[in-house]
């Protein structure tokens, strides 16, 4: 089973390529920029966190980011151990300016991205709900689109960071509430 999805994912990985174009290129590189180092969901953070001004949303935006960052990047991917696709691609055809260093699975800029969004889909409206989903998915897709994971490292970071976010904000809410049942959380 395991060889089956390898030879599928090498196979789109391939196929990817069929539509890169100059100024898609462009963009990609773009939304790969603004997820790395979290930049995007740093500013996005501040942002909600000055606008909403909640304890509670803005540690669950916080945990969530560093919670699917870390797991994601420090551990899973050191246990797996996965080759990334660029790594295997002659360097005429790369896009990418600078190869990434670690390994493939999962892709913590998609873990990091749908953290931030399911944090926001969970607590807050649907204005930033819809602008942080949009940046979370082109960050995503373009993490595929550059070669630097194959599909499965998409999906399962997207699936990660979700679940990385439900746990930490439900677990937040429990924490606060037993400390004061009265305190107003949203």
């Amino acid at each position: 089973m395991f060889e089956k999805i390898k030879q599928t994912d090498e196979k789109l990985s391939e196929s990817v390529v069929k539509i890169h174009t100059p100024w898609l290129n462009k963009v990609m590189l773009f939304m790969t920029f603004l997820g790395d180092q979290g930049k995007v969901w740093f500013l996005a953070m501040a942002i909600i966190i000055l606008l909403k001004r909640s304890v509670y949303v803005g540690t669950s935006l916080f945990l969530s980011l560093a919670v699917s960052f870390l797991s994601a990047e420090v551990v899973i991917k050191r246990m797996v151990g996965r080759v990334r696709p660029c790594h295997k691609i002659d360097e005429e055809n790369l896009i990418l300016r600078k190869m990434p260093k670690f390994y493939s699975f999962p892709s913590s800029h998609s873990a990091t991205s749908f953290a931030m969004a399911t944090v926001s889909f969970m607590l807050l409206g649907a204005g930033y709900t819809v602008v942080l989903m949009i940046i979370a998915v082109g960050i995503s897709f373009s993490r595929f689109y550059l070669q630097a994971h194959y599909l499965t490292d998409v999906l399962c970071g997207i699936i990660f960071g979700i679940l990385s976010a439900v746990i930490v904000v439900k677990l937040l809410y429990v924490l606060l509430n037993s400390i004061d049942p009265s305190l107003t959380i949203i």
